[in-house]
């Protein structure tokens, strides 16, 4: 179980306009334009559950990635995960009863 609530975020990501998001989250110092491509794609091919999974397992759906793409792998979810907590937009998971 993630200690994020990640369907929030993956139904954000979804349906907020690819313009929206950008201005939020591209930052040359963070979440480069690389980065904002890879995680549309991600968001785009995958059901939110499978987005959790990759989201949570540090993982990739199987989407072809450009060579740029390729080099951020291993460090994506980190970056994304920063990027998404310094703008409010990650926030914990809601305790199972």
């Amino acid at each position: 179980m993630s200690q994020y609530n990640l369907p929030s975020v993956y139904q954000f990501l979804l349906h907020t306009p690819e313009q929206g998001l950008r201005k939020i989250l591209v930052d040359p110092k963070g979440l480069t334009d690389v980065h904002f491509s890879l995680m549309m794609k991600i968001v785009r091919n995958c059901p939110e559950a499978i987005f959790c999974d990759h989201f949570d397992k540090g993982t990739f759906p199987k989407i072809k990635m450009s060579p740029n793409e390729t080099k951020l792998k291993e460090k994506f979810w980190q970056d994304l995960t920063k990027t998404l907590d310094q703008r409010g937009l990650l926030s914990p998971a809601d305790k199972a009863a």
